[in-house]
């Protein structure tokens, strides 16, 4: 494994909390999700990590894989397929099936049917927002989400981005780190985030809202494509106090619509009634996610036995 994955521990990938949330959303000019961008391809081939991409004329998946003991191969499309048409994914799944081999987990959206698969857990609630212009944005914050961005705006915070650089911001890595110990959720690893911002060049940024010179508060931004998602934020106090948050998540949402970025992912929104609440204050919709599904022979062999001794006329259950 290469320096920018040291400490990296490739089972995050797939055990990552979110990673296992799926959905399938349109393709709209490469608007894919993070786990089935190729900026998050490119960073697991950084990693060593094996995926697998999967085109079809409908849309396309990427499949990550691992080996487990006893196990072998398994397999993971989080938040995938991506279809430009709902009605072309139950195509698009059997052809991941067809050139996978061993378990596979993936999510079919709420609209589909006959899918398949077992159903291992429920969907998340995530927050997305369509990016648009500034005055359309602003119009549609919360009444009270507004009145706080004004709060910060009138503030001495200073807002300032760049690219994730592994020296100069250790202070927010260890600060996202400790945080996420604290509160005893997971995401991403720092092996990870400095593998995607060292392979995907300008695309991991962060956003520093300072006062009196030190930092405040942080969000962490990973572009990809014409999509992008916010991946981890952080704040002290005197940010809290000052709403910082609020300022930090408006210059995103502002500098993405200036570079083209249609759709920012704001993660999920179901964790606390605080989060939804902030984060359905900035003009996000909630997308529930169907949930997780497990693919694997047994279950089609299974199936197909149970189907056969229904219909066999000396093992219909008697009435």
């Amino acid at each position: 494994m290469s320096a920018i994955g040291a400490g990296y521990d490739a089972a995050e990938v797939l055990t990552n909390c979110e990673a296992f949330q799926l959905q399938v959303y349109y393709m709209i000019d490469l608007a894919l999700p993070l786990t089935q961008s190729e900026a998050f391809q490119r960073t697991c081939d950084a990693l060593g990590l094996t995926t697998t991409r999967i085109d079809s004329t409908a849309g396309t998946c990427l499949v990550q894989t691992r080996k487990l003991p006893l196990i072998g191969a398994f397999h993971l499309a989080s938040r995938g397929p991506v279809v430009e048409d709902m009605s072309a994914i139950p195509t698009l799944v059997r052809a991941v099936r067809e050139q996978v081999r061993g378990p596979l987990v993936m999510n079919a959206p709420a609209v589909a049917t006959r899918v398949g698969g077992f159903k291992i857990a429920n969907g998340a609630d995530l927050a997305i927002m369509d990016l648009i212009s500034p005055s359309r944005m602003r119009a549609q914050l919360h009444q009270k989400w507004r009145n706080q961005l004004n709060k910060a705006e009138a503030s001495d915070l200073v807002v300032r981005t760049r690219p994730l650089d592994p020296a100069r911001d250790k202070w927010f890595l260890d600060a996202e780190a400790n945080q996420q110990r604290a509160r005893g959720y997971k995401s991403y690893p720092t092996g990870f985030l400095l593998a995607y911002a060292s392979v995907n060049k300008g695309q991991a940024r962060l956003f520093t809202a300072s006062s009196a010179g030190e930092p405040v508060a942080a969000m962490l931004v990973l572009q990809h494509g014409a999509m992008a998602t916010y991946q981890a934020g952080v704040t002290t106090d005197i940010g809290r106090q000052k709403c910082a948050h609020n300022l930090v998540l408006w210059t995103i949402m502002n500098d993405l619509y200036d570079q083209g970025v249609w759709r920012l992912d704001l993660g999920r929104a179901d964790l606390s009634p605080g989060l939804r609440r902030f984060k359905q204050g900035s003009g996000a919709a909630i997308e529930s996610l169907s949930g997780s599904f497990l693919f694997h022979h047994w279950f089609t062999r299974k199936r197909s036995n149970d189907a056969a001794r229904s219909t066999h006329p000396d093992l219909r259950p008697s009435i």
